[in-house]
């Protein structure tokens, strides 16, 4: 066995060590006990933050795991009081020793912290995002009088998410530093994660987007807002029509029957993407900027996701901003190339389909595109050192079950093939470590 073979195989064993030991969860977990006995102590200086904060978490916690099922068709607001009697999270008022969990906190080098932004109450009403487990977004009120939007997710394992997006803020860190990518301003957007317990958590709302998939499919064309597909191109196949199409040869083994199928629904499903930006943004000037930073986004976020292996990059797991045009990726739990191993093996390195490109205006993946992508894989490649020595420690650290089971495979893709009619096949990625020790160039693969 050649010594790279050995170094890869190596790695693997740990991962796979590292991600089945629950033993090595239970000591973290007697440890914080442990630490916040002694913060909570009568003689400690901040018994009362700690306090405040553990009955915050506890309401956050009851509220993510309560059960509203029975409100899944329900779209109006819905009165927390009418879900369970005696919520915590009804009960909490002007809690000034504690920040509001999705305001990010910047570090002062005075130690001055006297204006942080501290819970000041709910609102009594919540909606529900969909979904599988039906998380809830909820209204906190800062004591600054703005309200914010969280989503608070229950039975989800959200510390994955909370780790890629401080990987994601090392590499912004990364392309700052760079005067290429500093003058193009290329960076990832971050939102802010806060896992609360091992299956629930809390997520910052990003406001002002919406998902990619609905913006360009409704369901059916009787929809009160239908997608830009069947709006500018009616006589178009209907999204679900396609993945018929698409469904109908998936198991066979004719790979040209596959491609004539495929290359059929394409030619009866034009791409319409670019009309989101002549929607949102009247003025030229205005149009203009919104695409370079489109495309731009699309670039730093593509190189970013192929490095980490980031996979389910369908079109409800990306978000676009309505006012910039630059993309939010969420729901970042499969990383490190375990969409290879989902029913459909994942086999892009990046979302690329033709309604992406098609946003990109005449010149597609030429030009703007190709070259941020460039700069973003040279700081990458120039970094890898401090990038591998961080997400080593995350690969292998037992806190974090990166390994996807095939149980945890088959829902993900299953759940996803049944509700997001619209979502293409999934995109993926090169293995991190190898990818980063191997010094050779990626290559593209694109969908049209």
């Amino acid at each position: 066995m050649n010594p790279t073979t050995a170094s890869t195989s190596n790695r693997r064993s740990k991962l796979s060590k590292s991600t089945s030991d629950p033993s090595k969860d239970e000591g973290r977990i007697e440890a914080a006990k442990l630490m916040i006995l002694r913060l909570k102590d009568k003689n400690s200086p901040v018994v009362r933050i700690v306090e405040d904060l553990e009955k915050l978490c506890l309401a956050y916690i009851q509220l993510a795991n309560v059960n509203v099922e029975r409100y899944k068709k329900e779209t109006r607001p819905i009165q927390l009081q009418s879900v369970q009697n005696n919520l915590l999270i009804t009960k909490i008022k002007d809690l000034h020793n504690v920040a509001v969990p999705t305001v990010d906190i910047k570090v002062d080098p005075k130690g001055n912290y006297n204006n942080i932004t501290c819970v000041k109450g709910f609102n009594p009403t919540f909606k529900l995002a969909g979904g599988v487990n039906l998380p809830k977004i909820i209204s906190c009120i800062g004591t600054d009088g703005k309200t914010r939007r969280q989503l608070v997710k229950g039975r989800d394992d959200l510390r994955q998410d909370a780790v890629m997006q401080q990987v994601f803020g090392m590499v912004n860190n990364l392309l700052q530093k760079n005067s290429e990518t500093r003058k193009r301003q290329l960076h990832v957007r971050q939102y802010k994660v806060v896992p609360l317990s091992q299956m629930s958590g809390l997520l910052e709302w990003c406001e002002g987007t919406m998902p990619i998939g609905e913006y360009l499919v409704a369901s059916s064309p009787g929809d009160e807002k239908p997608g830009a597909h069947y709006r500018y191109r009616p006589d178009d196949y209907p999204a679900i029509d396609c993945r018929r199409h698409m469904g109908g040869v998936h198991a066979s083994p004719d790979t040209v029957k596959k491609y004539k199928v495929f290359m059929a629904v394409c030619k009866r499903f034009l791409p319409v993407f670019r009309h989101f930006f002549m929607e949102k943004f009247r003025d030229p000037a205005v149009w203009f900027e919104a695409r370079l930073a489109y495309t731009k986004s699309v670039a730093t976020n593509s190189i970013v996701g192929y490095i980490l292996g980031l996979g389910d990059r369908h079109v409800q797991n990306i978000l676009i901003d309505c006012n910039t045009a630059e993309l939010v990726h969420i729901d970042l739990g499969v990383a490190f190339e375990q969409g290879k191993i989902l029913p459909t093996p994942e086999t892009v390195p990046f979302r690329l389909t033709r309604d992406i490109v098609d946003g990109m205006g005449v010149s597609g993946v030429e030009g703007v595109f190709r070259r941020c992508c460039e700069k973003t894989m040279d700081v990458m490649h120039n970094n890898q050192e401090a990038l591998l020595t961080i997400l080593e420690v995350l690969l292998y650290d037992p806190l974090y079950a990166w390994c996807m089971s095939p149980a945890k495979a088959y829902a993900l893709q299953h759940r996803r093939d049944r509700n997001d009619p619209d979502a293409s096949e999934l995109n993926t990625t090169k293995d991190v470590l190898e990818f980063a020790e191997s010094n050779e160039p990626g290559q593209f693969l694109f969908y049209y």
